[in-house]
């Protein structure tokens, strides 16, 4: 079979397709033919050696989609969705491969609603979406939410979740495709943050109130702008600082009017909370109430081109790599 293999992490990357032997079945997996897999920004940082704790050579990509091979639980030719944990291309080889070999409970039906592509744009990118919204920000129907990077692939979840969720959602992008782009995916107010001032248009938008809720997936300078948006007792939860990992906060505004921070990261995920929020995303897909916006599916020999439209920071939405020959 072919894997794009990492042979050396570092400023200048080396990975090659590569042929490698069939892996085999364990108990307790299933071997998936691999049809497509994600290019995303954990990816891009382990190949750069920014994760410590993988280690080259490495099979890259904790998501995709495929199709059951062998399984002890689910029919062979069952369309499945595949989440990659804290493990997947990160510890262990990842998706960038034809054949993986998963763990039961990290694979998810496909329902029909969507295609294998879309299918491997969903599992970290709404499972994450999912859990900051549900066990972190317990958004509640009806609050009014502030979600940076809207055009992203996170940003992008998160809106589309949140309405589903019943909330109002404002969001901001750097440029007017993308503002198109976060409109479509349905966020009712979108600020433009190359034509606007944030706290201006929020407090438009809000009669000067402020919104609930913040979700933030750039981090940087744009985390303090977040807070200030927040009203009274109001809390941002931080996912990425693809924006930069320091923000510059106003302390008086955080204690005078009782806002908090939180974060989120997946990889503090259970076993059960992944398996619930799949079990979730499966009914709301099922339902037409989510489906990821793919920016570009590349062939698995034009991966150099993939990581490029990556690092452009230009994409709106996944980028997947295609396996199948």
């Amino acid at each position: 079979m072919k894997a794009l293999v990492t042979r050396h992490f570092g400023e200048h990357p080396q990975m090659a397709v590569e042929q490698r032997p069939e892996p085999v079945i364990r108990p307790g997996h299933s071997l998936i033919q691999v049809h497509a897999t994600t290019v995303n920004p954990l990816s891009n940082q382990i190949r750069h050696g920014l994760v410590p704790q993988s280690t080259a050579p490495l099979v890259l990509s904790n998501d995709g989609a495929g199709v059951v091979l062998q399984s002890d639980v689910f029919a062979v030719g069952q369309r499945v969705a595949i989440y990659g944990a804290g493990a997947l291309g990160i510890t262990e080889d990842g998706l960038q491969q034809q054949l993986a070999v998963v763990r039961n409970d990290w694979l998810m039906m496909v329902p029909e609603t969507l295609s294998l592509e879309q299918a491997a744009a969903l599992p970290i990118n709404y499972v994450s979406a999912l859990q900051a919204i549900r066990r972190v920000g317990q958004l509640q129907p009806d609050q009014t939410v502030l979600i940076s990077g809207g055009s992203g692939s996170v940003g992008s979840a998160l809106i589309q979740l949140c309405k589903a969720y019943g909330a109002i959602v404002l969001a901001t992008v750097s440029s007017v495709p993308k503002a198109e782009h976060a409109s479509r995916m349905g966020a009712d107010q979108v600020i433009d943050l190359s034509s606007r001032l944030l706290s201006h248009a929020v407090y438009e938008y809000t009669n000067s109130a402020g919104v609930d809720l913040a979700f933030d997936t750039v981090g940087g300078e744009l985390t303090g702008q977040l807070v200030s948006a927040l009203k009274t007792r109001g809390a941002l939860v931080s996912i990425g600082f693809a924006g930069g990992t320091h923000a510059n906060i106003d302390l008086m505004d955080v204690v005078v009017f009782e806002k908090r921070i939180l974060g989120f990261d997946a990889h503090l995920e259970t076993d059960e909370d992944v398996m619930d929020a799949l079990a979730e995303l499966y009914l709301l897909a099922a339902e037409g109430k989510i489906c990821p916006h793919i920016d570009s599916v590349y062939p698995l020999g034009q991966f150099e081109a993939a990581y490029a439209r990556l690092e452009s920071r230009q994409a709106m939405g996944p980028i997947l790599l295609r396996l199948e020959d």
